[in-house]
């Protein structure tokens, strides 16, 4: 006898998430897996769903993510959810929140757990997991085991090659990672103390992760002047390491720099030419977000925690120097201060407007205006840098290899913290953004190629199987959403706004957003290697 399905999915316009044109079809679930798909119009069922019209795709995987920052306080991940998103990569840009101990050194990471009512209770990365696990999530979350963290807790903040002894306990480290689930190595080479490493350092890690069949996602050392030397950097360890490369969130940062994505996607081809595995990912923005001193300052200059940063900027030498590098940056077309605006500050007046205009109103010089906001130490400062091309953005996200990745938190627009903090608005709105303009508006991608490009395409870096796609005995992550309806909201200037046109979103089976509404169900998994 034939057991009666859980749902069945009727009426929709199915993509398989490889690429396929999309057809009419059903779709059957019994538990968490798709049992069948076709005319099931006649098979017995416990819900039916009329989803016709609709667009059903396997759920969207956002490869690129510092979700481990808020998962534990923001369990519905609601700004993902709403755009379809059903399972997050984090650990990205060498930073894990998991790797995070009591030392002085991750004291930043302390702030954000304090400023979400948390503290740190975990020693290492599978108690992190656990306590993830444990407190349940609206999504599937997986990790990367973050360079930068590595080295701190072995290191701390030094500026130099590790020892013998230090990179063999970096090695430890990252097998520990590795066996409590973590997928693979990420590194942020320009953040410190991630910016410390060579490429032997990186190397001799990244062949840990090679053994244990993960790969390589790195936030480049320099993605501007500096940007094809960069990539050359970071194929060397992948070859040298002998396992994939996941060249994160690319871009031509500064417009001096606009057009070197045809010499940096020339390089990847040459390397696959060589038999190394490469893949790229994107957010579909001409502004990134990061620290104001990693916008502003020199790499020597910057430090790792506001305190620390301060009490080099009260240096009156360092700081004479960090301003004459400015104001070389500035006259050298590098950067124009009017492109650039505070996100997050201590002062939340300063919030939303450029430094051109702050500087104004303190009748001061902007590379002043910044070196003094940076030497109050009083908490985190960061902007966003208008400071990519349109056409650039659209030559990336047209190459095949290339998926989607966010770069952002999950956030619940309507927790008590979310207005003292003005986020990306690629948190609220990346996949929408891409189905909205690049398909339907610009026609750059075919919505097939696009869904690809969120589904099975991060599915296949990440070894899922049974992820990614729509066939019989994959698990039942799946987004339902109107082609013509979908909808980023979220801007600069007012980003605390959900996303519109997904109906349905499933995660194991169960339904987890419906109607534009989180259902409360915790039906998400930590993925582990």
């Amino acid at each position: 006898m034939t057991l009666p399905f859980d749902l069945i999915l009727s009426g929709g316009l199915v993509a398989d998430g490889l690429g396929s044109p999309l057809v009419r079809a059903d779709i059957g679930i019994v538990g968490d897996r798709i049992t069948a798909i076709g005319e099931l119009g006649a098979r017995e069922t416990r819900q039916t769903l009329d989803v016709t019209g609709q667009v059903v795709s396997p759920g969207f995987i956002d490869i690129h993510t510092h979700s481990d920052v808020s998962v534990l306080f923001t369990p519905g991940m609601e700004s993902s959810l709403a755009q379809g998103v059903t399972s997050e990569v984090v650990g990205n840009c060498g930073i894990s929140l998991g790797l995070a101990t009591s030392a002085p050194e991750f004291s930043l990471e302390r702030r954000w757990l304090e400023q979400a009512g948390g503290a740190l209770s975990w020693s290492d990365l599978g108690g992190f997991l656990q306590r993830v696990e444990e407190s349940g999530m609206a999504i599937n979350v997986t990790t990367l085991a973050g360079h930068g963290s590595l080295r701190k807790r072995v290191m701390g903040m030094d500026q130099r090659a590790p020892s013998e002894t230090e990179l063999r306990a970096m090695q430890h480290e990252l097998e520990r990672a590795l066996d409590a689930g973590a997928i693979g190595l990420s590194s942020g080479l320009e953040y410190v103390p991630g910016s410390y490493a060579d490429v032997a350092e990186l190397t001799a890690l990244a062949k840990v992760v090679a053994a244990a069949e993960g790969f390589y996602a790195t936030h480049l050392r320099d993605e501007g002047d500096l940007l094809e030397e960069s990539v050359a950097e970071a194929i060397a360890v992948a070859e040298g390491a002998g396992l994939p490369l996941q060249l994160s969130h690319h871009k031509a940062e500064r417009r001096r720099n606009w057009g070197k994505v045809l010499s940096t996607l020339a390089q990847v081809d040459a390397a696959q030419a060589r038999g190394v595995d490469i893949l790229l990912d994107q957010y579909p923005y001409t502004a990134y977000q990061t620290s104001l001193a990693v916008i502003a300052l020199p790499t020597w200059a910057n430090a790792g925690n506001p305190e620390d940063l301060a009490v080099k900027l009260r240096d009156p030498d360092l700081r004479a120097r960090a301003r004459e590098w400015m104001g070389e940056l500035e006259r050298s077309g590098g950067i124009s201060w009017d492109s650039v605006e505070i996100a997050s500050c201590p002062t939340a007046a300063f919030v939303g407007k450029s430094i051109t205009h702050l500087a104004a109103e303190a009748a001061c010089d902007p590379r002043d205006f910044i070196l003094s906001l940076l030497s109050e130490g009083t908490g985190w400062v960061s902007a966003a840098h208008f400071a990519m091309s349109e056409q650039d953005v659209a030559h990336v996200l047209s190459d095949p290899r290339v998926m989607i990745g966010s770069d952002s938190v999950a956030m619940n627009p309507h927790a008590p913290s979310a207005e003292a903090h003005r986020p990306h608005p690629r948190s609220y709105g990346t996949f929408a953004r891409i189905l909205e303009r690049y398909v339907k508006e610009k026609g750059l991608l075919s919505l097939p190629e696009a869904l690809r490009r969120m589904t099975s395409l991060p599915a296949q870096r990440l070894g899922w199987t049974n992820r990614g796609r729509l066939v019989p005995g994959a698990i039942a992550d799946i987004t339902v959403f109107s082609p013509t309806a979908i909808q980023e909201n979220a801007t600069f200037v007012a980003p605390h706004a959900l996303a519109t046109g997904v109906r349905v979103v499933l995660v194991s089976g169960e339904i987890t957003w419906r109607d534009g509404v989180p259902t409360g169900a915790r039906a998400g998994k930590v993925i582990r290697r």
